[in-house]
């Protein structure tokens, strides 16, 4: 994923269609998807779903997609730029390494997933994300974060973050693909991921942030 943080203006557009996709009928959701979807799906895990977690669902105050607003500079010189960040899907990933009983497992095409059963309890794994993308949902005792919406990607659709941005700010694709429009955009913007801690290669790239206000 590419996320272009010039283009940017902090809509928030993406954090809530995030919420939206992960809503159930447990939670009120808003006329942007009048039918909640299930945030999980068996294609996705690739394991069967369990009957005691069919429909995990977002705690309010939890933002799988998060959006940092930073400032540069004082008046009159100030610099204003926003930050999406959903999970980074680090390679290796930290969550990964500090499961137990496999409940953070990587599918194939690097997207990592928590297993809404096994995560049960296992709230270090919060701890365990070097930026901050791991919530605890206290009502489902499960911890949950960003999925990469790979239920809508099993179907070959998009993210809703990507499809529902207007200023086309992120972009999906596939990084293992030299030639995919992804990897172009990346080498051609410069664009980097963050590194919280050395690492652990998030797969999330983001266009160059100015060391100095330029304004």
């Amino acid at each position: 994923m590419l996320i272009d943080i010039n283009r940017c203006i902090g809509c928030s557009i993406c954090v809530k269609v995030c919420k939206d996709e992960h809503a159930t009928s447990h939670l009120p959701h808003s006329s942007a998807q009048p039918a909640p979807s299930y945030g999980y799906a068996i294609a996705s895990f690739g394991w069967p779903q369990t009957p005691q977690i069919l429909t995990p669902w977002v705690t309010p105050g939890h933002l799988w997609m998060k959006l940092d607003e930073r400032i540069r500079g004082s008046f009159p010189h100030v610099q204003v730029q926003y930050l999406p960040q959903p999970c980074m899907h680090c390679d290796p990933a930290p969550c990964i390494q500090a499961s137990l009983n496999g409940a953070v497992v990587r599918r194939s095409d690097g997207i990592i997933l928590i297993d809404p059963e096994k995560s049960q309890d296992q709230k270090h794994l919060v701890h365990a994300c070097p930026y901050h993308r791991i919530y605890y949902n206290t009502h489902q005792q499960i911890s949950q974060k960003c999925t990469f919406c790979a239920h809508l990607i099993d179907l070959g659709e998009l993210p809703r973050c990507v499809t529902a941005c207007p200023l086309k700010v992120i972009l999906f694709g596939d990084l293992h693909d030299a030639n995919s429009l992804l990897v172009t955009q990346i080498q051609a913007l410069n664009a980097k991921p963050l590194q919280t801690v050395s690492g652990t290669n998030p797969a999330i790239y983001y266009t160059t942030y100015p060391s100095k206000s330029t304004c």
